[in-house]
Parts: C-alpha cells; structure tokens; sequence
C-alpha cells in the first residue's frame, strides 16, 4: 500500500485534505486582513533588523559566547578546556552555528557580519521550510504563506533575527526533517534526508528532539512502523556520529565540559517548576508567543476529545515541543529564546486546523482571529524596538576598543565579544558559567582574582551593572564571574570610561592619563 493510501486509510489529513469536496471561496476581507496583519509583521521585522544589525543592539554576553566560540575554533581551538592557556571555558552550546561561523569568519568575512549572515539566513529558511512542511499537511498556498510569515510575530522569532543566536538554525533543520518526512509517496531516500536533517538540528541545540519525536509517533500511528524505526535508526546513528565527533575533536573535553555545564545548576524540584517558569516568562518578556499558544490550545483539546491526536502530527509537535520546552524552563539562566520552537509549532497546529475546517463561518472566524492575534502580538515588539533596540548608539564596540587602547595585556569583558573584535581571545567564555563552576570546583576562580588583584588586565569591561551598587555587587557575586570579583575589581580598577552599556575599568594606575568620563 502505497504511502498516500496508508496514510487516507488511518484518517490522516494530507494534501488532499482542501480538495474540491471540501474547498470554499475564503472572502476578499478575511484573506486582506490576514495579508495586511502578515505585511505589518514583516516590516517591523526588516525595520527592527536593520536598525539592530547597525547598532548591534542584541549582541549580549550569551551571544558574545557563540561568536568567541567561533573564535577560538578559527584559532584551533575546538572547545577550550573549563581552565587553561586560553583562560576559562565551560558551555553547554553545541557546535553547528559556531562551526559555520568560524568558517565564515576563515573566509574572511567580518566577525559580526558574518554571525548576522548565519541568522539571517536561518530565519529564512525556517519561514520557508514552514511554509512547506504546511503545504505537506494540505494547507493552502495563500494561508501557508501567511503562516510562515505569522512566525515573526512574536519577540523570540525577531530575536532570532536580530541576535546571534542558534534557535533559528535549529528550528529551521527541525522544521525541515518534518517536511521532508511528511511528503506524498514516503521513501527510504526521503526517510535519510530526514535523519540527517533532524541530526543537524540537535548537534546545533541539543534539546531539539520534538520533531524527530513528533514524526517517528506519528509514523507508528499511522501504519508505517517500518518507516519509524529506520528514521529512529538513522537519526539515532547520527546523534552517535555527532558526538563522536565532538569528543575527538575535542580531545576529550567536550566530555568534561558537558558533564560540568549540561544541568546550569538545576535540580529535581527546578525541572518541576519548569512549566510555570516558561508561562511567567513569556507573559514578561513575550506575551505574544501566549496569544498563538492558546489559539493552538483550543485546537489541540479538539484532536484529544476527538481521539486523533495520534494521528495529526501538528498536535505531537505541539505536546512535544511543550514538554521539552518546559524541562528546558527548569534549568536557571533561560530566556525568551527558547519559546521560538513553541511559536513554530503552535503556527503550524492552527494553519491546519484552519485548513480543515468544514463550515465557512467557522474558518472566516478562524482567519480572522489569527490576524487579529498577529495585530495584537505587534504591540511588544514595537514596544522592544522603542525601549530596546534604540537605546545603544552605532560603533559602540569600536568606541570602547579606542578608549581601552592598544594594550598588550589581555582584556576581561563581561561580553566575550569585545576582545574577540580587539584580536584577543577572550579570557571568560561565559561568566554566568564561570560562577556556577565555582560552586562546584573548588578554587576554580582564583586564577580570576589573582589577575585582578595584580592588575593583569589591561581592562576590564562590563555590561550588565556597577559593581559598586548594591545590585552590581549582588550581581556579580551571584550571576556573574562569583564570589569576590566586585571586591577584587573595587579595590584595584576604577571606572575610566561609559559608552552606553559598556563600562570600561582600567587599573588605578593608569586612570590618570585616560580621565573618567560618562
């Protein structure tokens, strides 16, 4: 039986599903609403990236860490040890974005240019490959398209455009394994472009396990478990593949590193908290994600009164992506970027069931709806374009590398990339793990406060508070660097220069010939 035939036998949805026995005409309103909410989007999207790439807006410590990665792996150095030549490592990113940077970067393309190229590029392809992954499932062209497009609509999608992160590049391979894998007349080719997919998602973000999930259920569900366990198979060798690759070129210390960064310091009862971690943080930061997930919510109790959850594979990326989600809200330290896989697959749930739909009422309501939503979820992100993305000046790195100077000792920056752009590489990776690490190796960070006390350092630069407040002091002996660092700094650096985010500590010593500015 051939794979179309199997899948109309199990009562699945595909292509066919807005064939001629089920088609309508959608009014002009309904789809001009929808094409007008869509349009807005985008163009706060391009508005936004435009803006952001020139200032560099979101280029935070966590995106500092990606690209100093980067770094180092163009300098040989593929996953630095937690403590060695190059100074403090620990991570718990995988590989494939900084790998395509650092090629990038061995091209000579310009370090941010080329970060921006790669996420740029992987929200593309992820509106694209939504876009097919709905026609896949039967949805139409015109109302495929506007859901990719709808994608945008939230903060963690922009995010993903206007910061150097590897969300996008994840979800964007995540959200092609499935297209691939629900494509008319299945094949054993097809079935390995999968795996291979679904591989290169994970090896770009370990957590993204949902779609490889979602499919291979449906697979079982849907009368091919042939099918389902060579996908499992495939992409199981390719986890394999990926990790042996990541031990050996890593001499081993990938292994060690994972084993001290994997958790960010959780435990049982954090991993329990972790759902309502994910709803207070997106109602916070990024309310419109919470508008799409309840839209999907409704649809998805329909499949499971109705019995056919197993069935639609829209709704298994949804609960799957929901579960994962959560337990990755257990874990300290996790930001709105996470909440991109539950916008991809709440789109994805609502364009189907809207393509399903038997009354015309119903879907005019439908469409309309989700407009209205798309509408609503544009207020934040005009909100974070007024508060966030103008609030730093452009060239502000390249002012700060002129008031620090040429000096030949290394730089401390709270953001890894503010040495990388100076031609260093950066002594702390990540100084949110730096800290954790000190709660469990003891000593660790004494390295760290024997050059600040000697004045090691030809600057020191942080972004995220004064160390002489009294949040800059509960910062950094709590989130970042750890327990003595404010003090050590304090006592032997002073405050010489602010550009913007960016203040620049030189040693007490060399104060006099720069001035304190503000």
């Amino acid at each position: 039986m051939s794979f179309a035939a199997r899948l109309s036998h199990a009562k699945v949805p595909m292509r066919n599903m807005t064939s001629s026995s089920m088609a309508w005409r959608v009014s002009s309103g309904a789809r001009s609403f929808l094409f007008a909410a869509v349009a807005v989007i985008i163009l706060i999207a391009v508005i936004r990236a435009w803006y952001c790439w020139g200032s560099n807006a979101w280029v935070n410590h966590p995106a500092g860490v990606l690209i100093a990665m980067a770094g180092d792996l163009k300098n040989g150095v593929f996953y630095r040890p937690l403590y060695g030549p190059e100074g403090y490592g620990g991570t718990r990113y995988f590989p494939l974005y900084f790998v395509l940077h650092a090629l990038l970067m061995k091209l000579g393309v310009p370090v941010l240019l080329g970060a921006y190229l790669i996420s740029g590029a992987a929200v593309v392809s992820l509106l694209a490959g939504v876009f097919y992954l709905l026609r896949g499932l039967g949805v139409e062209a015109w109302l495929a398209a506007c859901s990719a497009g709808a994608l945008l609509a939230v903060g963690c999608a922009q995010y993903s455009l206007v910061s150097p992160h590897a969300d996008g590049l994840a979800s964007a391979l995540n959200v092609w394994g499935l297209a691939v894998s629900v494509r008319p007349k299945l094949s054993h080719r097809k079935i390995l472009l999968g795996s291979i997919l679904f591989t290169l998602a994970w090896s770009t973000k370990i957590t993204t396990v949902f779609g490889f999930g979602a499919t291979f259920v449906w697979l079982m569900s849907t009368g091919l478990p042939a099918m389902a366990w060579e996908l499992a198979a495939e992409t199981c060798c390719g986890y394999l593949l990926v990790g042996t690759a990541l031990f050996l070129g890593s001499q081993g210390r990938f292994w060690e590193i994972f084993k001290a960064c994997a958790s960010g310091g959780t435990n049982l009862l954090g991993f329990v908290s972790g759902p309502l971690n994910m709803v207070m943080l997106a109602a916070r930061l990024d309310p419109g994600v919470l508008l799409f997930l309840f839209l999907a919510v409704l649809a998805l109790a329909y499949m499971v009164f109705s019995g056919k959850i197993l069935h639609i594979l829209p709704a298994l990326l949804l609960v799957a992506t929901l579960v994962v989600t959560a337990i990755i809200y257990g874990s300290p330290g996790i930001n709105e970027n996470h909440l991109l896989d539950v916008q991809v697959a709440s789109v994805v749930l609502i364009a189907t069931q809207l393509a399903t739909v038997g009354s015309p009422l119903h879907k005019q309501v439908g469409i309309c709806a989700l407009a209205l939503v798309i509408l609503l979820a544009a207020v934040p992100l005009l909100r974070k374009f007024k508060n966030g993305d103008r609030r730093f000046h452009p060239q502000r790195f390249q002012k700060v590398m002129a008031l620090v100077g040429g000096t030949h000792k290394p730089i401390l920056a709270e953001n890894p990339v503010i040495p990388l752009l100076a031609g260093q590489q950066p002594y702390v990776l990540d100084p949110w793990m730096l800290r954790l690490l000190r709660t469990r190796i003891s000593g660790f960070g004494e390295p760290l406060l024997e050059g600040l006390r000697n004045q090691d350092f030809g600057a020191v630069v942080l972004c995220m508070a004064d160390p002489k407040t009294d949040f800059g002091r509960w910062w950094y002996e709590t989130a970042h660097f750890g327990p003595g660092f404010a003090s050590a700094l304090n006592q032997n650096y002073q405050l010489a220069a602010t550009v913007d985010d960016q203040k620049i500590y030189l040693p007490i010593t060399d104060v006099s010939r720069h001035g304190e500015t503000e």
